[in-house]
């Protein structure tokens, strides 16, 4: 094959890339190029666990079919601008980092597919920051084995103070990780991994420490020898030199718990995984402990105080101290205390006016800043950072009401919290890594004069909130209110579903099928009506009538009116109010995982009153409110467990939608020929739906239909492409159906649904243009 090449540019750098097209998984059929893009996209997360770690790489020049070999050393023709370093004192070598995308790339075009980085990162390259574990079993194909001892495992690590996070390898094992302080020898690591495994193993008939495959039989190895000086494990998200191009997975225990395959794990099915459920291990370094071995207290959750070894005088502390009447004020006196030197907080403080207060402990206390935008979301965004009195380590966990007169006076919640670590120490401010379960991050802080500063965020996020398409999250059907008394239930808004994306002063509104409505309603394209300085927020979209309950056809209507002229007439005929439920997303962090009562605090928090944006109101009294919502004849509520986090996406029973008759969202998958006075549109209207991919059928609906109604559907299935009945078994009326492109979807009303999954009594209420099919 001759040589082809083309130059891209990634980030600062221009890159050239060669034979793209070659294919390095031939059983899948994957070539250079969709490598190359798997880690260009992967990036953001996968940097995570490399940046700042020396790299050794297994490249397949010819892919998997061809040789493959083992790389440390950097390539005399490497790019000047890769980082590198020249470690080892008897045969030394010149290791590359991978510090930004475009290293990726360029390791992908050399089908470096397997990355392995060092257990410790730069400038402690003899200090490891993790125990890990490598569970090695047998070739019996029995995944749930190794499934369960991992699970046994984290639970001894457990009772031994550490917080252990687990990955596919990529292959048939499985690697737990063990986040620990770099404070240790590499030596000093291996003896305190070995005193955790030899009673484990002594307790585990099917687990054994001896390397030789004789040795094991039928067991699983639990390789503690990984914590060896030069070993090292597959990075997290880096593909494997296997069949299928499977990738090393980081997963929550629960999802891993559920594991059958870890082969369904690949380049084609991890970055959505990543948008849908985020990065497992983004709280990984915050969990960060003391060897047991060196230890007599086992080490807390973050944020905790910890035994201190940095410096600190009363002084620190003597402004912070003067501010305040601790008479008044619950919030911690001050006191010094010993710290580990490495924790942060981000405080959202709803004071005089709302911002953010970043704090950094050193020194034995918490330096801090004001940041009235809160943090940067992404590059490129620079935000002021305020510099303020020194606070106690005890405000790491502070968290309520300052009485109103006092110096902060107003609601101070805890918006993140973990350790940090400084990666970089400049002449007029210094580069900082943040860990922590609800923010992960790399960020520089410069001073300009005064104690003014300026917080940029270095590092590009994943998934980007505000610009990425973002799905809601939706509900179960339930017949009746829980019985539970941790629900909280609001009205089910009848109109059209809608994310609103704000950012840096700008507005945009998204239907639930992703399309950008924003122009059409022009009352809410108001950037002014939050107080928030970006956020992603969920929402309805309605119109009221004259009593002030929801009308869905004239929001529909508006939904419709495209001209300039159109959208004016509509908004002065049909205004529109957008009734907001929920925040994903707020100034410089996502808070899916934040539980719902803290979501929506934070969302009317940062709503303005007297705007078209509303707050969903709650209630408590499930049965009373549904009782309420039938007599007025209105469609029904909504109950949402109080703690539940957001899931973009996904429907979940902690979201139950109890509506007064049962509807669903059915396609249109054709229609019969009509009689009488439906002979020039159609008798009834053939329905389907895709469960996992799969189209079934749900029966035919004949009746609901007004005379306007008819015309509506006829004229929206003009238009589509016929096509061969896509169902089975045919339906009795088949001969005289006309099938079509499943494009079209409509809202069904009903009373039951029959054995075979059909509607039973099904009315007809209305298209759904709003949904995608």
């Amino acid at each position: 094959m001759s040589r082809t090449s083309q130059h891209v540019v990634v980030g600062e750098r221009t890159l050239e890339l060669s034979n793209l097209k070659k294919v390095l998984y031939r059983d899948a059929g994957i070539i250079k190029a969709e490598v190359v893009q798997y880690y260009l996209e992967v990036a953001p997360t996968l940097l995570r666990y490399v940046r700042d770690r020396p790299l050794s790489m297994i490249r397949y020049p010819d892919g998997l079919d061809g040789e493959r070999f083992f790389q440390k050393n950097r390539p005399d023709w490497a790019p000047p601008w890769i980082e590198h370093a020249l470690l080892g004192e008897d045969s030394p070598v010149d290791y590359m980092f991978a510090g930004e995308a475009a290293v990726l790339v360029w390791l992908a075009n050399l089908a470096c597919l397997e990355l392995h980085p060092w257990h410790a990162r730069r400038p402690h390259y003899d200090r490891p920051d993790y125990l890990v574990f490598d569970l090695d079993p047998p070739d019996d194909g029995l995944y749930g084995r190794v499934v369960e001892l991992a699970l046994a495992l984290r639970e001894h690590l457990e009772r031994h103070g550490y917080h252990p996070f687990v990955k596919t390898t990529g292959g048939k094992g499985c690697h737990i990780l063990a986040p620990i302080e770099p404070r240790w020898t590499i030596d000093e690591v291996f003896e305190a991994a070995k005193a955790l495994a030899d009673p484990f193993v002594g307790r585990q008939r099917q687990a054994t420490l001896r390397l030789e495959k004789k040795a094991r039989g039928d067991r699983i190895l639990i390789d503690i020898y990984r914590n060896r000086a030069s070993q090292t494990i597959v990075a997290a998200y880096s593909l494997r030199g296997r069949p299928g191009a499977p990738v090393s997975m980081p997963l929550r225990w629960d999802r891993f718990a559920e594991v059958v395959d870890p082969g369904a794990f690949t380049i084609r099915t991890v970055l959505d995984h990543l948008r849908a459920e985020g990065d497992a291990w983004e709280p990984l370094f915050a969990y960060a402990a003391v060897l047991h071995t060196h230890r007599s207290v086992v080490a807390s959750v973050p944020g905790a105080v910890e035994p201190g070894r940095t410096h600190k005088t009363p002084e620190q502390l003597a402004e912070y101290a003067a501010r305040r009447d601790f008479a008044l004020t619950a919030e911690p006196p001050a006191q010094l205390l010993g710290g580990a030197g490495n924790a942060f907080v981000v405080h959202r403080h709803r004071a005089t006016r709302l911002h953010y207060d970043l704090r950094l402990e050193r020194d034995g206390v918490l330096r801090s800043w004001a940041v009235p935008k809160g943090l940067p979301p992404r590059p490129g965004i620079k935000r002021l950072a305020i510099a303020v009195e020194e606070h106690p380590l005890a405000y790491l966990d502070f968290e309520g009401d300052i009485p109103k007169g006092e110096y902060g006076g107003g609601r101070m919640w805890v918006f993140a919290r973990g350790k940090y670590e400084t990666t970089k120490q400049k002449k007029n401010g210094f580069y900082f890594r943040l860990h922590g379960g609800a923010l992960s991050g790399d960020y520089r802080i410069h001073h300009t004069h005064d104690n003014h500063w300026l917080l940029e965020r270095v590092d590009a996020p994943q998934i980007d909130w505000l610009y990425d398409r973002v799905e809601p999250m939706l509900a179960e059907a339930a017949s009746e209110p829980p019985d539970a008394e941790d629900y909280l239930y609001e009205l089910k808004w009848d109109g059209i579903r809608a994310l609103i994306a704000l950012d840096e002063g700008m507005l945009t509104i998204r239907s639930r099928s992703g399309r950008d409505v924003t122009r059409l309603f022009p009352e809410l394209a108001d950037p002014t009506a939050f107080g928030a300085a970006c956020g992603l927020f969920d929402g309805e979209v309605v119109c009221l009538d004259e009593e002030g309950r929801p009308d869905f056809a004239r929001v529909i209507s508006r939904l419709h009116r495209a001209g300039d002229l159109a959208v004016d007439l509509g908004r002065s005929t049909s205004p529109v109010y957008c009734y907001l439920f929920d925040c994903l997303y707020l100034d410089g962090r996502a808070v899916v995982q934040e539980p719902l009562h803290r979501r929506r605090a934070w969302l009317e928090d940062a709503l303005r009153l007297g705007t078209s944006y509303r707050m969903s109101r709650v209630v408590e009294d499930g049965r009373a409110f549904f009782d309420a919502i039938r007599r007025m004849g209105l469609e029904g509520i909504m109950a949402k467990r109080r703690d539940s986090a957001y899931l973009p996406g996904r429907r979940g029973r902690d979201w139950l939608k109890i509506k007064v008759r049962h509807t669903a969202d059915c396609l249109i998958l054709g229609y019969t020929k009509g009689s009488g006075v439906r002979e020039d549109t159609f008798g009834a209207l053939h329905l389907g739906y895709f469960d996992h991919g799969v189209l079934l059928y749900r029966g035919k609906v004949g009746s609901g239909f007004s005379e306007g109604g008819l015309e509506e559907v006829r004229a929206a299935l003009a238009p589509l492409q016929r096509v061969q009945r896509p169902v089975e078994p045919p339906p009795d009326d088949d001969a005289t159906t006309t099938w079509v492109e499943p494009a079209l979807v409509c809202e069904v009303e009903y009373a039951s649904l029959t054995e075979g999954g059909t509607l039973r009594e099904p009315v007809f209420r209305r298209l759904r243009p709003d949904l995608a099919p």
